[in-house]
């Protein structure tokens, strides 16, 4: 029989990996809606900045085209990533986090390091991929360790008691 206090700490072991993950989820959404890139007094977000290359058309018919499509298609993934973790469906939620943490973290770590958080007012703006980057970051360590969590407690269950 499983006492009460095995019990509370299984609870916070599961429920905090996810509650990690969740906010670092979430800090990835509201970081792609902050600053992005800047051109004089103008700000723009990362949806504002693609709308701005496709526009302009520099990737047009390249790979990279696609991937600028598939941006638009993070917020609803990061909805649908908490939604079935909230359903129990905490291994697929993870993955599905785990990967639009991976993708996310790569392009902000990107645009971090190139924005080098100077003043010049034409370029990439710091605020939303850093953002976008420790959001990412988050995501990944609470994804891992539900993945762990899961694991563990199959194991436990897979070899019964002695």
């Amino acid at each position: 029989m499983v006492g009460v206090s095995e019990r509370n700490s299984r609870a916070l072991r599961t429920a905090l990996p996810a509650a990690l993950t969740a906010v670092g989820l979430v800090l990835v959404a509201v970081g792609m809606f902050l600053p992005w890139f800047r051109s004089g007094a103008v700000l723009r977000d990362s949806f504002q900045a693609i709308g701005v290359i496709t526009t302009l058309g520099f990737l047009d018919g390249t790979a990279l085209e696609l991937l600028l499509y598939a941006w638009y298609g993070v917020v609803p993934a990061i909805t649908l990533s908490i939604v079935l973790y909230a359903l129990g469906f905490r291994v697929g939620a993870a993955t599905i986090g785990a990967f639009l943490a991976i993708v996310t973290g790569t392009v902000s770590g990107g645009a971090t390091v190139e924005s080098g958080g100077g003043g010049s007012t034409l370029g990439i703006a710091a605020t939303g991929p850093t953002t976008t980057l420790i959001g990412s970051a988050l995501a990944v360590l609470g994804a891992v360790g539900i993945v762990v969590n899961v694991r563990r407690g199959a194991s436990r269950i897979a070899g019964g008691e002695p």
